[in-house]
């Protein structure tokens, strides 16, 4: 199948002698800037879906987060209460006596010592 580079044109040889001789399709010069301009509108649409999603994506990431935020503060604040109560120390009285049998020391059971310093 010999081609001449030059011209464009290929020659090819067919059954019982016939030659033919195609030229290499080329596209309509109008038709170049149109599909240039057509891939560029392409990616930009493109780029401009992908950047909505992620926006879309990054709003229900960010309404989740707040929604833990406000869930994690109000079981710190439960916390909070709960820790200040077992510190009470009327609770950690009661429990002395109750649980293990303490109370108050009598007269002459508690020694003051004088500070050294």
């Amino acid at each position: 199948m010999p081609s001449d580079a030059r011209s464009g044109w290929m020659q090819q040889e067919l059954p019982f002698g016939v030659r033919v001789r195609r030229g290499k399709r080329k596209l309509k010069p109008d038709v170049k800037p149109i599909l240039l301009v057509s891939g560029i509108l392409l990616v930009g649409l493109l780029f401009y879906l992908w950047q909505h999603i992620q926006v879309v994506r990054l709003g229900y990431q960010i309404e989740r987060l707040r929604t833990e935020r406000v869930a994690l503060v109000q079981e710190s604040k439960a916390l909070s209460v709960e820790l200040s109560r077992l510190r009470s120390l009327t609770r950690v009285e009661k429990l002395a006596r109750r649980k293990l049998g303490m109370v108050n020391p009598g007269p002459g059971q508690v020694i003051l010592l004088e500070d050294p310093r």
